[in-house]
């Protein structure tokens, strides 16, 4: 059964358009699944089946602390199949679905009103969609949300408004939202300071003949290939990851009796030019090769290398080999 309308202790996701909170029946209700026309919840480019078995179990038991499902209300009224409907979801599809399979009758929701103003629907989507839920915003859905935000003329198509819009999510990763930020501006088309290329996108720049023409020279390759034209294994190093090209550089080396070269690429920069994150790249490298000189000397000094393995960890916890203590000895 449900409480009344005054005993729900949910915060507002957000107060602008807020207009109440009404126990509705379901079957009032729109849900606009694919039709894009009607302004289907963009952040969403699916329903997933896991998350709504997880909430059919959690609505049973509903924590009223939680946010609402949101919808706003079809004053005229909608018919669809000789159907009318007199509210349209905005936000909450897992739980509707959840609610439907459960053969819920009635809920709870708040009712918003969105008129002149779409873009604060638009941005509420994702707002109620960036909490802590079972199924957080991904790449996919936050870049659907910001071109959904580009096509309707509420944002600019470029990198610095895209960049700007995502800000408003403060609970997604923000390497979730740089990727997402770029798959948008791959999928718009939008003006780009500086070029970042996905890891299938530096594959085929490499593999591109046009990239040599100029200077023609020999083609490079990736992913610790052996360069028939080098006779090195050819690498292609983000900003970042330096450390971990060194030790396959090394490995490699170590393996092959062959050296290897490394192809760069930066990401963009939040402080500073392209160019000064080129040289804070090269200083990493440097840093990498003094540090491993000193190494190298400590071990033709000692006879051993600057590091050891003192212990491990206890992990094992199966019955006849649990582990109590430190391990020491394998």
């Amino acid at each position: 059964m449900l409480p009344n309308v005054d005993q729900v202790t949910r915060t507002l996701i957000s107060e602008k358009g807020y207009v109440e909170t009404l126990k509705i029946n379901l079957d009032e209700i729109y849900v606009p699944k694919e039709d894009r026309s009607s302004n289907n919840n963009p952040t969403r480019s699916e329903l997933s089946q896991e998350n709504v078995d997880k909430l059919r179990t959690a609505l049973r038991i509903p924590d009223w602390s939680e946010p609402l499902p949101i919808v706003k209300r079809i004053p005229t009224g909608k018919t669809i199949g000789g159907k009318t409907y007199y509210y349209h979801l905005i936000a909450g599809f897992h739980r509707f679905e959840a609610l439907t399979l459960n053969e819920t009758f009635q809920w709870i929701f708040d009712v918003y009103d969105f008129t002149g103003d779409p873009e604060s629907e638009s941005d509420l989507q994702a707002l109620e969609n960036d909490k802590k839920p079972q199924k957080p915003l991904d790449v996919v859905g936050i870049a659907n949300w910001l071109g959904h935000q580009v096509s309707e003329g509420w944002i600019p198509c470029t990198e610095e408004a895209l960049n700007e819009k995502v800000e408003i999510l403060k609970y997604v990763h923000a390497k979730t939202k740089t990727a997402a930020v770029a798959l948008a501006i791959k999928n718009l088309g939008a003006y780009t300071d500086v070029t970042i290329r996905t890891i299938r996108e530096i594959k085929e720049h490499i593999g591109n003949d046009d990239n040599y023409r100029k200077d023609n020279r020999p083609r490079y390759v990736h992913s610790g290939q052996l360069d028939p034209s080098r006779l090195e294994f050819g690498w292609t190093v983000k900003e970042g990851y330096e450390y971990e090209y060194i030790m396959n550089a090394i490995k490699s080396y170590h393996r092959d009796k062959k050296p290897s070269y490394f192809l760069n690429h930066v990401k963009t920069p939040k402080t500073g030019t392209v160019n000064d994150s080129r040289r804070k790249m090269r200083d990493s490298f440097i840093n990498l090769e003094k540090a491993l000189d000193s190494a190298v000397k400590y071990k033709n000094e000692t006879g051993s290398w600057p590091w050891r393995t003192e212990s491990w960890f206890r992990q094992d916890n199966h019955k006849d080999t649990l582990e109590e203590y430190w391990v020491d000895k394998i």
